[in-house]
């Protein structure tokens, strides 16, 4: 068994895929007995603005999938082609397939999404997903939605749970102690983050206790209906916080860390997710999460983070203060708060990549 592991996506992704592949890799290629081919595309992905090339570049990368590279990956004598993008093959050309389904946001908010590219998706990337010989889902919360979708077999979805990126500790914390004490957000800014509904609640913790910050650091999404950067920066501008509230922008690995050691909590308020990684890497460096219990994020946590209720029938206004009651219970009562920093870094013993690698492996073995 050799399996190819197509790795175009590294060109491009700056956060969850990107550090799906890296850190899975990494592991995977210390299993005894296992073999792996990484499979990269030399033409660089283009990434601009204008409609048309990005029209071609949609079209570039079917002509990548379907043909380029499980040729690629058949001339390196390769007998199975793992894709970690959504998108595998549809003619297989004698290769056993495996694709993983991070979330099924594509059927749950699809106005997220531009409609050209969600024909895409379900006339040829959700076929092509039915025909693999197996997919990989991060959690029992995403099996369930998809099956709840699409008619696939159930035999076929298997459960590996992800694990936290191995940051190491970083020599740049004294960068951030400056904005001591913040809440902390790293990811990338789109609209299911639930950032602005944040920074409001943020409002109301800012009136007792005005030394308190928000560090946002993350990204702009490159495509617009997921982008939610504006929206942020009217709701701080509205809220009166622009000296409260930063926005940092795409941070590294070390600046990461430097962020997660400083932190006095993570506030993850996201509407959905298919895991979660920054609960993980919140719990590995000590830092204690408030998270709404959206998505799968309950599934990871477990009794690790402080919950709150943000869930879609919730109004507004409640949902609002049930976060702004959680950030100040957090600042009022530090026994609470060392006890999920404590159970944090107990669940995060919970997930490894190591062991990821491993039930993938294993799976392929045996589909």
């Amino acid at each position: 068994m050799k399996v190819a592991i197509d790795i175009r996506n590294l060109q491009i992704a700056q956060t969850g895929v990107k550090t799906y592949l890296t850190q899975l890799i990494q592991a995977w290629e210390k299993i005894p007995n296992a073999t792996i081919c990484l499979i990269e595309d030399p033409t660089k992905v283009y990434t601009g603005k204008n409609m048309l090339l990005k029209f071609l570049e949609h079209i570039r990368f079917q002509i990548w999938k379907q043909i380029t590279l499980p040729q690629k990956a058949k001339q390196q004598g390769c007998t199975h082609l793992f894709c970690a993008d959504f998108f595998v093959p549809y003619f297989k050309q004698g290769l056993k397939t495996i694709v993983v389904l991070h979330d099924a946001f594509f059927w749950q908010t699809p106005s997220n999404y531009n409609f050209f590219w969600l024909q895409i998706f379900h006339r040829i990337g959700v076929p092509a997903a039915k025909k693999a010989n197996l997919i990989i889902v991060p959690s029992y919360y995403t099996q369930k939605k998809l099956l709840e979708y699409e008619s696939f077999d159930s035999e076929k979805i298997k459960v590996v749970y992800e694990a936290s990126q191995l940051f190491k500790q970083s020599d740049l914390e004294n960068d951030y102690q400056k904005y001591n004490p913040y809440f902390l957000h790293i990811g990338v800014l789109e609209k299911r983050k639930n950032l602005p509904l944040f920074i409001k609640a943020f409002k109301i913790v800012s009136q007792k206790y005005p030394n308190y910050k928000i560090l946002l650091a993350g990204n702009t999404p490159t495509k617009q209906n997921l982008n939610d950067r504006d929206h942020i920066l009217q709701t701080i501008i509205k809220q009166g916080l622009e000296n409260k509230v930063k926005l940092l922008g795409y941070v590294d690995a070390p600046q990461a860390a430097a962020l997660y050691q400083n932190a006095f909590a993570y506030v993850l308020p996201s509407k959905n997710e298919g895991f979660g990684l920054p609960l993980l890497e919140a719990f590995s460096f000590g830092t204690p999460v408030i998270s709404s219990t959206n998505g799968a994020l309950p599934e990871v946590g477990q009794d690790a983070a402080y919950w709150v209720n943000l869930e879609e029938g919730v109004d507004e206004s409640k949902a609002i203060q049930n976060l702004s009651d959680a950030m100040m219970n957090m600042i009022e009562n530090d026994s609470l708060r060392q006890s999920f920093i404590e159970k944090g870094k107990q669940r995060n013993f919970d997930f490894s990549w190591d062991k990821a690698a491993k039930e993938i492996n294993e799976l392929i073995v045996t589909h």
